[in-house]
């Protein structure tokens, strides 16, 4: 008895136990940070994500007023994506729009915006127009969030149910080993 309560209790421990997995990563911040002005146009942009993403499938498109500036392929350390930008960037408004891989294997994307007021090339725009500022959480991030409530009360629930079983056996068993 005291082994299958023993085992019991380990399973309940086991199931208690968070996982990430069931979490798909976010974005966490930007450089340059969403919705913000910029005085110089930075020679890249650096989205940093809550854990590490494959550097399979990354892209990172920079547009601003003149089309994509974005210059090559996005390189991935750790949890900063980085995006190198055109030295021929001007000034103005900018939107960055990304897709990569989270680290369990579920597409990330999204969109922010900001506003430089000197471009790499020199050239100044004179006033920022009205940024955009989108969420940078798309719906399929917030429903994966929105989800773990009932795999979590489902844990909490059956890790209660398992410790109570484990402490009736227990008690069981103890007034067995009592009998004559």
């Amino acid at each position: 008895m005291r082994r299958l309560a023993s085992a019991l209790l380990a399973l309940g421990l086991l199931v208690a136990v968070p996982t990430t997995a069931l979490a798909h990563d976010v974005l966490e911040r930007t450089n340059p940070a969403d919705g913000t002005t910029v005085s110089t146009m930075p020679a890249s942009v650096v989205l940093t994500f809550s854990e590490d993403p494959l550097a399979i499938g990354a892209q990172v498109v920079v547009t601003g007023p003149s089309g994509a500036v974005s210059s090559g392929a996005p390189t991935v350390s750790g949890r900063e994506v980085t995006q190198a930008v055109a030295p021929d960037a001007p000034g103005g408004d900018y939107t960055v729009t990304y897709r990569v891989t989270s680290g369990d294997g579920h597409p990330v994307a999204g969109t922010f915006s900001f506003h430089a007021t000197v471009g790499l090339d020199g050239s100044t725009a004179t006033a920022p127009a009205t940024v955009h500022v989108r969420p940078v959480d798309t719906e399929e991030q917030a429903a994966a969030r929105g989800s773990l409530l009932v795999p979590i009360l489902l844990t909490v629930v059956s890790t209660i149910l398992l410790l109570g079983l484990a402490g009736y056996l227990v008690l069981r068993s103890r007034e067995a080993d009592r009998r004559p």
